[in-house]
């Protein structure tokens, strides 16, 4: 069952989320709740509050880093090693170069180091949106825009190379999500668990995918969010939240899961 606590700000939805966590500990069931990395020590607090020192010992208050650390110690660590922002403007650098010779617009740029750290931005911003070279090709067919194809051309083949030269033996910290996505693929980490998510303004879309591995095997989801149910202006203040209820809603759907 997927369930939504919606309000304004400061209306208890974490006091709710809190409530019920509370009342799942009564009913000897162990919650977990996810949140912002920045609300872990403030959730942690609450709950202790709440419970005291036996019961918040039940409740697992996890961010979505925390929670590759969780997993990866029930299934293994994933061997390689993990690129510094150093490392990772060095691999870029050398994926440049090798791209070079196919670049249509940027080859004029493979030696600038400006470019390559707005590179090794650009291409983390795709990383955390689950965006891939071949997605990036795709996008290439769908637009009009000649100059902008191109563009888009170039930034898939350096992409391609650079994940060519992570898959030797390299780890980049922008990809922990997306392995940790298909590490649950076979994992009953989540499998009958009650889990909350609490104070996200959103989610990026690697954040999408591992909630909807969390939807396909927890007995109980609730996710609370800053909306307003009465405001349903298409672009409205609260029109990026309700987008985001939406699509949870439709994987909820897409697991054959009552909302």
């Amino acid at each position: 069952m997927l369930h939504f606590i919606l309000g304004r700000a400061a209306t208890g939805k974490s006091y709710n989320i809190c409530e019920r966590i509370a009342e799942c500990v009564d009913n000897g069931i162990n919650p977990i709740l996810i949140v912002p990395e920045q609300f872990s020590f403030e959730s942690e607090k609450r709950i202790l509050d709440r419970l005291g020192d036996d019961g918040a010992q039940k409740v697992k208050v996890l961010s979505f880093s925390r929670l590759c650390d969780e997993v990866e110690r029930s299934i293994g660590g994933i061997c390689g090693k993990s690129l510094s922002d150093a490392d990772r403007l060095i691999l870029m650098s050398r994926a440049v170069i090798l791209s070079a010779d196919d670049l249509k617009v940027w080859g004029k740029y493979s030696r600038s180091s400006g470019f390559v750290k707005m590179l090794c931005d650009t291409i983390g911003e795709f990383k955390i949106n689950a965006i891939s070279p071949d997605d990036i090709i795709e996008a290439v067919k769908d637009t009009n825009d000649s100059t902008l194809a191109l563009k888009l051309s170039d930034a898939a083949t350096i992409y391609g190379n650079y994940e060519l030269l992570l898959a030797e033996r390299f780890i980049d910290p922008n990809d922990r999500l997306t392995k940790l996505y298909y590490a649950l693929e076979n994992n009953d980490f989540f499998s009958g668990k009650t889990v909350f998510l609490d104070s996200f303004k959103g989610f990026t879309g690697q954040q999408f995918r591992i909630i909807d591995r969390i939807l396909s095997t927890a007995k109980n989801v609730t996710v609370s969010l800053c909306e307003n149910i009465y405001d349903t202006r298409k672009y409205g203040v609260f029109s990026n939240i309700r987008h985001t209820r939406e699509r949870i809603t439709a994987m909820a759907k897409a697991h054959g899961i009552d909302c």
